[in-house]
């Protein structure tokens, strides 16, 4: 366990459960849902903190198609026979640098956490201003590969949430999006200039109409290629999933899921911080 720490603000990694951020709070006070012990984060591992999801959310029956090759992940959502939330959740980062308040760490994929060779860096900051984390993917392979990617952020408090959601996607019985958008509820229109999101049920993926997150004063702001949000708060909980992804669910098996050429890379970034701040 790695930390940080600058002005008001400190923050937990964990480099060897797939460079989870554990921890952030502001003056002492949690701004993620913390596990109270060991035992709670493996029993629940995707709803505390800051997992990290590559790729994110469910493949339909762990398989998907990619230049006319058939690929399979394991199905570890047997209810509904899917993939879920990727490998790398507890896959063991390696720590390439660390200080009072800068952490990169690293992982070299041969194929044993997604079917294609690739390097995973991530760089965390914190400062008086909030965290910030950058996530690059490097295809280190000889061939093309697909890239989605997600951050299951969990916020230890939906007292006041606000998000830009664009459409809803319709999902099937198996939380699979079919490909047809639809209207926001009354509900989801009124989680775009903010509501108490506590005891009331909140599920949903979305397309992305601003990146950009407001829970309580706390601003969450992310790069533009995360496309979609995620919503979700169990039966209507104290804290609340807001997950930004690059890409719909199931896009593993959308035609227009993105993809790296050999030597190629991609960065994604997000940044935590007081809401008005004006550095934010």
């Amino acid at each position: 366990m790695i930390r940080l720490e600058a002005g008001s603000w400190q923050a937990e990694i964990l480099p060897e459960r797939g460079a989870r951020v554990s921890k952030l709070r502001l003056k002492g006070i949690p701004i993620l849902r913390e596990a109270s012990c060991p035992a709670d984060l493996a029993a629940d591992p995707a709803l505390y903190g800051i997992p990290f999801l590559f790729p994110p959310n469910r493949t339909a029956d762990g398989k998907f198609r990619f230049e006319g090759i058939e690929y399979s992940l394991p199905i570890n959502e047997p209810l509904r026979h899917n993939h879920i939330h990727g490998l790398f959740v507890d896959a063991p980062f390696t720590v390439q640098k660390a200080d009072d308040c800068q952490l990169c760490v690293a992982i070299e994929n041969e194929g044993e956490w997604f079917p294609f060779p690739c390097r995973v860096e991530i760089f965390d900051t914190i400062s008086q201003c909030g965290f910030r984390r950058e996530t690059k993917v490097v295809n280190t392979g000889s061939r093309r590969m697909p890239v989605e990617i997600a951050f299951h952020t969990t916020f230890a408090s939906g007292a006041r949430v606000q998000v830009p959601l664009g459409l809803r996607w319709e999902t099937d019985l198996r939380y699979l999006p079919t490909g047809r958008m639809l209207s926001l509820s009354p509900l989801e229109e009124q989680l775009l200039h903010g509501i108490d999101t506590r005891n009331q049920k909140i599920s949903g993926f979305y397309t992305a109409a601003g990146h950009t997150a407001l829970i309580g004063d706390i601003a969450y702001r992310v790069s533009p290629n995360f496309t979609d949000w995620v919503l979700f708060n169990g039966d209507g909980q104290e804290w609340i999933c807001v997950e930004p992804q690059s890409g719909p669910v199931n896009g593993l098996n959308f035609p227009d899921c993105p993809t790296l050429a050999p030597g190629e890379s991609v960065m994604f970034w997000q940044e935590i911080g007081v809401h008005g701040d004006s550095n934010q």
